[in-house]
């Protein structure tokens, strides 16, 4: 499936020369980036605009690149954010870590190690966003089948008895959510067998049941 999401890249940083740097490695098609030059400001666009990917620099006028951190994760879960520094250390790291950073880029940095990392950020970004919509696209078609079925309660037709088969293994995934994930993951096949939903839409249901059931051992 290919992804034509703009996404939204906001750079913090107060070397304004770094801050354009920056944002011309950065810039490309499907990517909007703007940039600031203090946490404050910083601060401002997270509250006005919606950005997948915050940069900032640890060490800022107003405030810094890890209390910009705690306050972009207030205002955004799903932002990934990137802490650049030229005062690395054990500590620092673990902290930007601890505070929910993504990754941390080291100052003076090679412009094709900000590359890998930024990119892997925006893959990632990129399947959250993906796996979202996906996830919508499910519940959708469940309310539309339901919608579906109860218009032909007395229709013993084959697509009845099609839409009637995909009813219950949706109403299986999201009807009931303690049921074991193992069992999605079977519903997940059958759905996927009978053509409800494709290769790579189970796939990535896939990953998520995957995902939750390693969260919860």
């Amino acid at each position: 499936m290919k992804n034509t999401q703009s996404i939204r890249i906001l750079i913090a940083d107060d070397d304004k020369v770094i801050a354009d740097i920056f944002k011309d490695l950065l810039t490309s098609e499907n990517r909007s980036v703007e940039t600031c030059h203090d946490g404050q400001a910083a601060l401002e666009k997270l509250q006005q605009g919606n950005f997948d990917l915050l940069m900032a620099d640890l060490v800022m006028p107003e405030m810094g690149g890890l209390e910009v951190l705690k306050h972009a994760k207030k205002i955004n879960p799903d932002i990934i954010v990137v802490i650049v520094t030229g005062y690395a250390s054990l500590e620092t790291a673990v902290a930007a870590i601890k505070e929910g950073a993504y990754d941390y880029i080291i100052k003076p940095c090679k412009l094709d190690e900000i590359r890998i990392v930024i990119n892997r950020a925006i893959e990632k970004i990129r399947m959250h966003k993906e796996n979202r919509e996906l996830l919508k696209k499910l519940q959708d078609a469940y309310r539309d089948l339901m919608a579906l079925d109860m218009g032909k309660a007395h229709d013993k037709s084959r697509g009845h008895d099609f839409v009637s088969s995909n009813l219950a293994g949706l109403h299986h995934l999201y009807d009931n959510p303690d049921q074991d994930c193992v069992d999605k993951l079977q519903v997940l096949s059958n759905l996927k067998a009978t053509g409800a939903i494709t290769e790579h839409e189970f796939k990535v249901f896939k990953l998520h049941y995957l995902k939750t059931i390693a969260m919860g051992n």
